[in-house]
């Protein structure tokens, strides 16, 4: 993949036509609102969602208002053809039923700004020991640290890194900062933590003339050690969930299965159900259910590199 093609797959991520369209309806209606939502506006930035505040803003209040007719719409049939004791609950039923859905809609959506800036941000604690060692091989070959994003730029990845390279590289040939702006600018746009620090102390030791490839040496021996501790933390919880599985998928059903048979020569039901079809319940439904819930719980415990 060339660099200008890496340029259009930038330039293509934008607001949608329908959030366009909800700013240009609603987007004066809504200046009273941007003054209110200012972590939300700096979610958005450090997530790098590639729409504009005030956008979001207009579209998140556009789907609230969809979402409230829409409530309203399900609820009033409701109302009708279930018969609600007293009958004043019918009126409420569409008004719960609109509130119910706008107010979630718009939960909804002021939430997906700030889960994106932790999935941004665990993404970048993941690729930081990795691209440090990359990085200081770079700076040891004679490269600037302008040169050192600019050789990340092209990589062909989609890792956060290489996006915030490619970032950095756009506002110096399109934008016309310097290096020191552009950095401080993806700065601003990246979560508190490692990285940030790691781009300060970039722009530190370039502006003081010290050696980048000490400074990206010392600091990958920084990272290399918290990701051994990690990856030790890591094991000692994967290990707490392999007593849980056998708990839960071995020794659990085994008693299960055990105490129903024996229930079954006392009494051939249980709480109104047949027992024959709670350990069918038990095999094909609770059983399979708690391996998939266990397995996404240990996709999430496992590094991804």
């Amino acid at each position: 993949m060339s660099v200008s093609q890496k340029r259009k797959k930038i330039e293509t991520k934008k607001a949608s036509k329908i959030q366009i369209y909800a700013y240009k309806l609603l987007g004066q209606r809504c200046k009273f609102l941007y003054p209110k939502f200012n972590q939300l506006e700096k979610a958005i930035k450090e997530s790098m969602m590639p729409i504009p505040y005030e956008v979001y803003i207009s579209s998140m209040v556009f789907f609230t208002m969809l979402s409230t007719i829409m409530g309203a719409i399900i609820g009033i049939p409701v109302s009708l053809i279930v018969d609600f004791q007293p009958p004043t609950i019918e009126y409420i039923i569409p008004l719960g039923t609109a509130l119910g859905f706008g107010a979630m809609t718009f939960g909804i959506l002021f939430m997906v700004p700030s889960f994106r800036v932790k999935t941004r941000s665990s993404k970048l604690m993941e690729e930081i020991p990795h691209f440090i060692g990359y990085m200081s091989t770079l700076a040891t070959s004679g490269l600037t640290l302008e040169g050192i994003f600019k050789a990340i730029a092209k990589e062909d990845s989609d890792e956060e890194m290489v996006k915030d390279a490619r970032l950095i590289v756009r506002n110096l040939d399109i934008m016309g900062m310097d290096l020191i702006t552009a950095i401080n600018d993806l700065i601003q746009r990246t979560p508190t933590g490692p990285y940030s620090e790691l781009l300060e102390g970039a722009i530190n030791t370039a502006q003081a003339g010290g050696d980048l490839k000490e400074y990206f040496n010392a600091t990958a021996k920084v990272q290399l050690e918290e990701k051994k501790q990690l990856m030790a933390r890591s094991s000692d919880s994967l290990g707490a969930v392999a007593e849980i599985y056998t708990i839960l998928l071995i020794v659990f059903p085994l008693l299960a299965v055990i105490m129903l048979s024996i229930m079954g020569i006392m009494s051939p039901s249980l709480g109104g159900f047949d027992l024959v079809t709670l350990i069918n319940i038990l095999t094909f439904a609770i059983i399979p259910l708690c391996g998939v819930m266990m397995l996404i719980m240990m996709d999430g415990m496992v590094p991804k590199r």
